[in-house]
């Protein structure tokens, strides 16, 4: 068997790369997937308190290739899985914006197909506009399947990710 033939699960390369390839000021490793008593579970180590909200029936996170995708859109934006609370709200037992925010004490959220009405937030906003709520940026993007596709959302999303994280 070739290497290139090996495949890794998202949790697999979450662990592998929670940080940067050559961190010099840490030596602590991160907890990639935490469980809290509430059953909501999310996948990176948060040390950055942000939230990123996705809806995947396939895989308990995201499947490799969306999963590879969103590091991509990470790596972009200088973050990484170490950084982040990945969230699949399929399996957060329909876990409102309180209980996730309880968890994770978010600065901000990012929600990829995930609309406000799916966590009970009390107000609505169009895709790719940044939305304060309660101390917490939000940003709402369509299915990342929707984004890889389409080179004039891809733009959009970039847009309003530079804003959201001021690069």
């Amino acid at each position: 068997m070739s290497l290139k033939q090996i495949i890794l699960s998202p949790e697999t390369l979450a662990q592998l790369y929670t940080s940067p390839v050559i961190d010099t000021q840490s030596t602590e490793k991160p907890n990639p997937v935490k469980e809290q008593t509430d059953t909501i579970k999310y996948l990176g180590s948060n040390k950055k308190n942000i939230s990123i909200l996705v809806r995947a029936a396939d895989a308990p996170f995201l499947n490799d290739k969306l999963f590879n995708f969103l590091a991509g859109i990470l790596n972009a934006c200088r973050l990484n899985m170490a950084d982040v609370a990945l969230i699949n709200i399929l399996s957060a037992n329909n876990a409102g914006y309180t209980a996730i925010n309880n968890i994770t004490n978010p600065e901000k959220t990012i929600l990829f197909d995930v609309s406000a009405q799916d966590i009970s937030l009390p107000l609505q906003f169009p895709h790719f506009q940044v939305q304060r709520f309660n101390n917490v940026m939000y940003l709402s993007a369509p299915s990342l399947n929707v984004i890889e596709t389409d080179k004039a959302i891809k733009a959009q999303l970039w847009a309003s990710l530079k804003q959201l994280f001021q690069l």
